[in-house]
Formats: structure tokens, C-alpha cells, sequence
């Protein structure tokens, strides 16, 4: 789909959901996105590969370009919660976020293996499928821009 056409699929139910999950994400952020970072690692462990440059992954906390990562990573996140009222703005941020992953040849399906790692992560924080499911048409959103 295009982008636009993602970004159609983020009803105001949809929105709510994200929203009213960020408000525990984002309390957290360089815990929470590390937790995400490492799932992603740990659930696919073929995408190290993109990371290379941040060195041993595995030292978690520990590795100061991991954490940073995470905590960057969860940036975007709010950035585009902020953004949600204005499909305009929403994919104007998300095509610049999408840029980064573009010259590091991160394809739609490439992206997408970060739904697994969110999903766990939300339910760790008590957020069941429905959450899962409204974050995972947001990453569609970047898939489309990528």
C-alpha cells in the first residue's frame, strides 16, 4: 500500500489504542527500548547484522550505541504519537525516519519483524492483542515508506 493508504488504516480507535499504550511505553523509554532492541535480537537473530556498527549487542546495557539506539528508537515512537492528528505531518516524519533504514537497506519486511518484539513487550505492560495490533498498522506506516 501506499503510505498515505497505511496511514488510513490508524482509525480514531486505533489512535486511542496507541496513545493510551505510549503512556506506559514512553515512561520508560531507554528501558522500554531496550527491552524491544534486545527482544528484536533475540527473536530474530539475523537482524545483528544491520547493527554492526554498534558492536557486541549482547552486553545489553552495557553497550553505550545499543542504549543510545534505544533510546533514539523511542524518540521516533513519540514523534510520531505526536503526530497522529495530522496524517499530513505523520508521514512527513515517517518518511524521515524511514531515510535512515533506506541506506541501511532495511526493506518493508525487513522493519516488520519489530511487531513480534512489540507485541511482547506490550504485554509485558499488561497490553493485550488489541494494542499489538494498532502499534503493527503504525509500523505499516513506515513498511509503506520503506
Amino acid at each position: 500500500p501506499s503510505v498515505q493508504d497505511a496511514a488510513a488504516q490508524l482509525t480514531a480507535d486505533v489512535k486511542k489504542d496507541l496513545r493510551d499504550s505510549w503512556k506506559v511505553l514512553g515512561s520508560d523509554k531507554k528501558g522500554d527500548g531496550m527491552a524491544l532492541m534486545t527482544t528484536l535480537f533475540n527473536d530474530h537473530q539475523e537482524t545483528i547484522a544491520y547493527f554492526k556498527r554498534m558492536g557486541d549487542v549482547s552486553q545489553g546495557m552495557a553497550n553505550s550505541k545499543l542504549r543510545g539506539h534505544s533510546i533514539t528508537l523511542m524518540y521516533a515512537l513519540q514523534n510520531f504519537i505526536d503526530q497522529l492528528d495530522s496524517t499530513d505531518d505523520l508521514i512527513c516524519v515517517v518518511e524521515k525516519f524511514a531515510v535512515n533504514h533506506i541506506t541501511r537497506k532495511i526493506s518493508g519486511a525487513e522493519f516488520g519483524k519489530i511487531n513480534g518484539p512489540m507485541k511482547k513487550v506490550l504485554a509485558s505492560k499488561n497490553f493485550g492483542d488489541k494494542y499489538a495490533n494498532a502499534w503493527a498498522k503504525l509500523v505499516g506506516v513506515v513498511q509503506a515508506a520503506l
